[in-house]
């Protein structure tokens, strides 16, 4: 248990650490990045990248395991919040303090669920992208900002972050899986 909880103190104590070096000037621009609205422009991307290497029918068995895929991310994301009940950053008595709040929530902080379904759709589009697209690994550009805005925003401590990404990765192998069986079939 003392290790336990000496992780989380170091938890806390990086968080405080990474979300020191924010300031004013920036907060608009991690607000931006943090709001999911503002990244369907990407999946327009991605489905005109699909499109161009597959054509159209396979590309909407792709399109279609990857919202199962995210929806999947996000009711398991839902799940493990509500049984770990762990307080965000900007909730947590013991820190909150020490952080700027630039945003309210009243939802638990473990897992990100921005993290592990961003990092869900990345992972999964990188191993359908990847033989056809030599940079098909910019797509992880899109979960890394995605993530760190909720470290900036003090919305996830960075175990939540890292374990988000886990989750993602380990969803997105399952229905990569799944759709590679799919795809042969066509």
């Amino acid at each position: 248990m003392e290790l336990f909880n000496s992780l989380i103190n170091y938890d806390k104590q990086l968080l405080i650490f990474l979300h020191s070096y924010g300031n004013e000037q920036w907060d608009k621009f991690w607000l931006f990045i943090t709001n999911p609205i503002y990244w369907i422009p990407l999946f327009f991307v991605l489905f005109y990248f699909g499109y161009k290497a597959f054509g159209y029918k396979k590309t909407g068995l792709i399109s279609f395991f990857v919202i199962l895929s995210s929806t999947t991310s996000f009711v398991l994301v839902n799940q493990i919040k509500n049984t770990f009940q762990r307080l965000r950053p900007i909730n947590d008595y013991s820190i909150n303090k020490s952080i700027r709040q630039l945003i309210e929530a009243n939802d638990f902080s473990f897992v990100s669920g921005h993290s592990a379904v961003s990092f869900t759709i990345a992972f999964l589009s990188y191993w359908i992208l990847k033989p056809k697209y030599r940079f098909a690994y910019l797509i992880f550009l899109f979960p890394i900002l995605f993530a760190y805005s909720r470290l900036y925003l003090a919305a996830h401590f960075p175990i939540d972050i890292l374990f988000g990404m886990i989750l993602g990765y380990l969803i997105a192998f399952l229905f990569f899986r799944i759709t590679s069986y799919f795809l042969a079939k066509i």
